[in-house]
């Protein structure tokens, strides 16, 4: 589930790194079917991204709480030196 979490957000992140959190959960459906967080033991996408420590999330207002993502250094893929 880390890579799928980690190439999600990589896929829809925009220029800043962030990818709203909406936009993750929707590739995370489209790449398989049956996924759903509560399938690992999550009541919610937020839960299980704040415990994969892969990503860092971020709550910007209220009514709606617009949630985005970022990847953590653990979720980066190794660069080459």
């Amino acid at each position: 589930i880390l890579g799928m979490l980690v190439k999600s957000i990589e896929t829809t992140a925009e220029e800043d790194g962030k990818a709203h959190l909406s936009k993750v959960g929707t590739h995370l459906a489209e790449q398989s079917l049956d996924f759903d967080s509560r399938n690992f033991g999550f009541r919610r996408l937020t839960d299980l991204v704040q415990a994969s420590g892969v990503a860092r999330l971020e709550r910007i207002g209220k009514n709606p709480t617009i949630v985005r993502v970022r990847l953590t250094d653990e979720g980066k893929p190794l660069r080459k030196k």
